[in-house]
């Protein structure tokens, strides 16, 4: 199941949560993402938990599930990174990329079944929902900077609902990561 829906977050929105993410990350001296090279992250700031608790009935209702919201996740690409490919953590079994800024085109690849990929491209305010445990990855970063943000959730009957705010006491709290 992979999904794009085309403006989820207004563009207004979106230039709202750029700034927010250039500030925090500016405050903390642009913290290095621990996955992906050329690139600073930070796991649930504040303001994207709010909006991983916003986008939850869009979600639920794309995916037919009651949800728990687990994480938050943002990240700022620069020139030259790319996403190794990989799955998602069992907190992430449903994950929302959302392209919050972007310069280039710079599509994001789903192997759903061995040897059938497919790419997907996103605009600004565009999300993406997706069963985490796909392998996905993206290709070498062509422009000079993307913000990308993640949004993850687990099923409340499924066989991960332990994961249930990741663990945390609540979201915007520390934990793990």
């Amino acid at each position: 199941m992979i999904t794009v829906i085309e403006n989820a977050i207004s563009n207004e929105m979106c230039k709202y949560i750029s700034l927010n993410m250039d500030l925090f990350f500016h405050a903390l001296g642009y913290p290095p993402d621990k996955i992906t090279s050329r690139s600073t992250g930070y796991y649930a700031p504040f303001f994207l938990e709010a909006l991983l608790v916003h986008l939850q009935p869009l979600v639920e209702q794309t995916v037919s599930k009651k949800l728990y919201p687990t994480y938050s996740y943002g990240r700022i690409y620069y020139n030259k990174s790319f996403l190794k490919r990989h799955t998602d953590r069992p907190a992430g079994e449903y994950g929302v990329t959302c392209c919050i800024e972007k310069e280039v085109d710079w599509p994001i690849f789903f192997e759903k079944k061995p040897g059938k990929v497919k790419s997907y491209e996103m605009n600004v305010g565009d999300i993406c929902v997706y069963k985490g445990m796909y392998p996905h990855w993206r290709r070498k970063y062509t422009g000079n900077k993307h913000s990308q943000v993640f949004l993850m959730y687990v099923d409340v009957d499924g066989e991960y609902a332990d994961q249930k705010w990741d663990k945390r006491a609540g979201l915007g709290m520390e934990g793990v990561q």
